[in-house]
């Protein structure tokens, strides 16, 4: 068939949805960039990807190219020979390679979704402040430091901020070269928020000399993040689980809240405080959730023993293993025959 196939170049099915064209690509790309592979056959890897995701990655595209595909073989069986279907789309559709570097010539992939996909999840506890990856020079022309392929200088860097900043917002003031900017960090930012400082006069910039950030969240000795949702654990004590009660957190923002504890409620269980998490990737605000967590306490007084021990002789409980339930048993059965 199509001796350039782009479902073959990203080892996607002709059925595949737009989520798993764009993760098989930057599955590829984070493996061929020329940036992060030196081998001899990255850049032309590298390059037959990017063009795939340049059409099958948008859905008018991808609709015509499949015309394509479709029409063109069935030329080609009627001429006697097959069709290379995909072989003028990488001129029509596809972006630019040059200076070995990938430029998407303003369609399709954003210079943005880019970075997101090399920078924007990057764990760095050991790394603090303001972290540099590369720069594309100075001048009109394109640098193979530069990932993007851009006619100007951009830099790319992470931002180290702490969980209360990214929640309030805050004004962060970074040392770039000789020069102070203060960068604008919107409220309820999430980790790899990419950050554009364009270059011109206010910035103090050199113009054409963008800065992109990627935000990097240091970890927090309350809160863990998990796609925009801030989650915690609450610690409580066996009688507090059997009568319920209240347990006070703070908040990142500042302040605290008290939740309620339900009476009976067990190890594992989740108290949830709704739409006070960070951006989530749909624009939407992310929760708080704490999980319950029974524990005994480390120490224990010789009266707080007497009480354990009529508890003891006045409850029915014993301890036993725990039985798997049948339903669920069936149900994997079945799902293995």
């Amino acid at each position: 068939m199509a001796n350039n196939n782009y479902y073959d170049a990203l080892g996607v099915s002709k059925t595949a949805t737009k989520q798993e064209i764009k993760k098989a690509y930057q599955k590829l790309a984070k493996k061929w960039h020329p940036d992060v592979n030196k081998a001899p056959e990255a850049e032309a890897k590298f390059k037959k990807a990017a063009e795939a995701y340049e059409v099958l990655g948008n859905e008018e595209r991808r609709k015509l190219y499949d015309e394509e595909l479709l029409y063109g073989a069935q030329r080609g069986r009627a001429g006697g020979g097959a069709s290379s279907g995909a072989s003028s789309w990488g001129s029509n559709f596809g972006g630019s390679w040059s200076g070995g570097t990938y430029s998407t010539g303003g369609s399709g992939i954003s210079e943005e979704d880019l970075f997101g996909m090399f920078f924007g999840n990057r764990g760095s506890a050991d790394r603090a402040g303001f972290d540099f990856f590369s720069s594309s020079g100075s001048g009109s022309g394109r640098s193979s430091s530069n990932p993007w392929g851009e006619a100007h200088s951009t830099t790319q860097a992470q931002l180290d901020i702490t969980l209360e900043q990214a929640y309030k917002g805050a004004t962060v003031r970074v040392q770039i070269g000789d020069k102070t900017v203060d960068v604008l960090v919107p409220p309820r930012s999430s980790e790899g928020t990419i950050l554009k400082i364009a270059g011109n006069a206010q910035s103090g910039i050199a113009p054409g000399g963008d800065i992109l950030l990627a935000l990097h969240i240091l970890p927090h000795d309350i809160y863990k993040l998990r796609n925009g949702d801030l989650c915690g654990v609450v610690e409580v004590a066996p009688w507090q689980a059997v009568l319920g009660g209240e347990v006070k957190v703070p908040l990142p923002g500042g302040g605290a809240v008290k939740l309620k504890i339900p009476a009976g409620i067990q190890s594992g269980k989740t108290l949830r405080i709704p739409g006070k998490g960070l951006k989530r990737e749909n624009g939407t605000n992310g929760d708080i959730l704490f999980g319950i967590e029974i524990i005994i306490p480390e120490t224990t007084s010789e009266a707080e023993k007497n009480l354990y021990r009529k508890l003891a002789e006045s409850s029915r409980f014993e301890a036993r293993a725990k039985r798997q339930s049948t339903g669920t048993q069936r149900q994997k059965s079945k799902v293995g025959n």
